[in-house]
């Protein structure tokens, strides 16, 4: 165990916190490019205690050569000893392995680079990216690992340009995978084939099993790289956690799974980081539908011992000051926390756009302020899971959304199913049925499934989901997101599975003072009423005396 500094509407008190870090702020190389700049990032961190527990150090996004590597981890270990005096972690992402695209690596230096790049089916050749079998590439990779590894970092998180797409030029109409000579001889070689990459190209789109095999092939390019990483670490580092960033649409999966497999093959538990774009304030419920997404990630994945963080992105692009507010990013976490996954990482500040006092008093002083709710609702949840109604496989994100507005919980990932629903169950939508007919199929899905952990029995547009022991099924929590522009209230609850003899719950809201509540009892169910929830917030019920 470690201890933090937390800052709780106003108090401040030291507070035992997990290992495994919940709150990561990730920053990029210009932050610690010089010691004038950390001073300022570090007095934002310092200056707002508990804004987080973890911090992501970048390794840039260039191919530069390894001394420069080694200097710069050499000095992130100078700076790793100022967060961990404060009881931060210090953790790293590998910012680039194969390159996100050619603009985005000519951006840093990539002189290093002298091996083959990142080929496409067509035959365009990446001058920046890389190819995830040259030699000179994986000598590369784990030399740089070897350089970070040395001042032992909490964590080590592979970002998601090791991916089999979406390198360009390269990947503009082209098939999954590297097409370079040394990728097609080594898929030969594994099939005993003689392709040259043209007469490849043409014959896997006339054979899926080939296509198929392909692609098995080209995760297993990358699961390589990360592999290599990883034996690196172990050998230096080996209490340092290994993640890997990723997509999260279903065909992604085989890809992750695969990546997993090879980081659990050197030793530990991974973590794993779904996300990808809506990065902006101006729908901010397409923020709350990312965290849905990466919920029906995580259920795709399955709840597998191989992984214990689920740390979905929570990211601005650009980083400016009209980018994310602190509510947003506060409340596409919290929604992730509401559907079982467990962490989260935020990319939000950027040394380019803004002053430093500017982030801290906008960004990372909410985030502070909001940090107790958080993570006691991480902590109250331990050992419990989401409870709620399994969605059709096939109903689409922004239909589950609204489905979900009614208050009615789903289970889009792990947890607890109370049932499933049908496509006709789905149909319901919150803009065009009102409040009475909505309690209606409030009650009737209660009904059926013979009597939810939670069920709202007032108007409410928003989610609500509750948690439960995994042991018992007792009650531990619920939790609401309000999605109005306005402040809604009274908001009443029937509750069933409450410990009994409990006669108050504590509702704690983001940003706000906590609030003891009266619970009202008729034989085994209890009712409870919310006087207000504000507008864009969240909150948890917490039960005890």
């Amino acid at each position: 165990m470690r201890t933090g500094l937390l800052a709780l509407c106003g108090v401040v008190a030291w507070t035992a916190l997990a290992d495994v870090p919940r709150m990561s702020l990730r920053l990029r190389g210009l932050h610690t490019a010089t010691s004038e700049q950390w001073e300022k990032t570090f007095q934002t961190i310092r200056e707002n205690p508990g804004c987080c527990d973890e911090v992501w150090f970048s390794t840039g996004i260039g191919v530069p050569p390894l001394a420069w590597h080694q200097e710069r981890a050499a000095y992130l270990g100078q700076v790793a000893a100022d967060l961990r005096r404060l009881g931060i972690q210090p953790g790293l992402q590998i910012q680039a392995t194969l390159g996100h695209s050619d603009n985005l690596s000519s951006l840093e230096d990539c002189s290093a680079k002298n091996w083959t790049g990142w080929t496409g089916e067509t035959g365009v050749e990446d001058k920046y990216c890389n190819c995830p079998r040259q030699p000179g590439f994986l000598a590369y990779v784990r030399g740089m690992a070897r350089a970070y590894a040395a001042f032992k970092p909490s964590s080590a998180w592979i970002d998601d340009d090791l991916r089999i797409g979406n390198h360009r030029p390269a990947t503009d109409k082209s098939f999954v995978g590297c097409w370079c000579a040394t990728c097609v001889a080594a898929f030969n070689a594994e099939t005993g084939g003689h392709w040259a990459r043209e007469t490849l190209a043409a014959a896997r789109k006339a054979d899926a099993e080939l296509s198929a095999r392909w692609k098995r092939f080209s995760d297993a390019g990358i699961a390589a790289v990360a592999a290599a990483i990883a034996e690196e670490f172990h050998q230096i580092s080996p209490t340092t956690r290994l993640g890997y960033q990723h997509g999260f649409v279903p065909s992604h999966l085989e890809t992750v799974q695969t990546v997993v497999a090879a980081l659990r093959k050197v030793g530990g538990k991974v973590g794993l980081r779904p996300g990808g774009g809506y990065y902006y304030d101006i729908n901010p419920s397409q923020q709350v539908i990312k965290s849905l997404m990466a919920a029906r990630f995580q259920g795709l994945y399955g709840d597998a011992d191989d992984v214990d963080v689920w740390c979905p992105e929570v990211e601005s692009w650009p980083r400016t000051y009209g980018g994310r507010s602190a509510q947003s990013v506060l409340v596409e976490s919290f929604s992730a926390f509401m559907y079982g996954l467990n962490a989260t990482s935020m990319l939000i500040l950027d040394t380019r756009y803004e002053e430093d006092a500017l982030y801290s008093r906008t960004l990372l002083k909410p985030l502070a302020d909001a940090a107790p709710v958080l993570l006691g609702y991480v902590r109250a949840n331990d050992g419990a899971q989401p409870a709620g109604y399994a969605v059709p496989a096939e109903l689409a994100n922004d239909a589950l959304y609204k489905f979900a507005l009614t208050g009615i919980p789903v289970l889009p990932g792990v947890g607890r199913s109370l049932g499933a629903l049908t496509a006709a169950d789905c149909k319901l939508d919150i803009c065009s049925r009102g409040s009475k007919d909505i309690q209606q199929v409030r009650d009737a899905l209660d009904a059926r499934a013979g009597g939810a952990p939670a069920v709202v029995t007032s108007p409410f547009v928003g989610l609500m989901v509750p948690q439960v022991a995994v042991a018992d099924g007792t009650l531990r929590t619920v939790a609401l997101l309000n999605t109005r522009i306005d402040v809604q209230g009274p908001v009443s609850l029937r509750l069933r599975a409450v410990p009994k003899g409990t006669k108050k719950a504590v509702w704690r809201v983001l940003r706000c003072a906590p609030m003891a509540l009266p619970l009202t009892w008729t034989g085994d169910v209890a009712q409870i009423e919310i006087p207000e929830i504000g507008a864009w917030n969240a909150g948890y019920l917490a039960f005890g005396d």
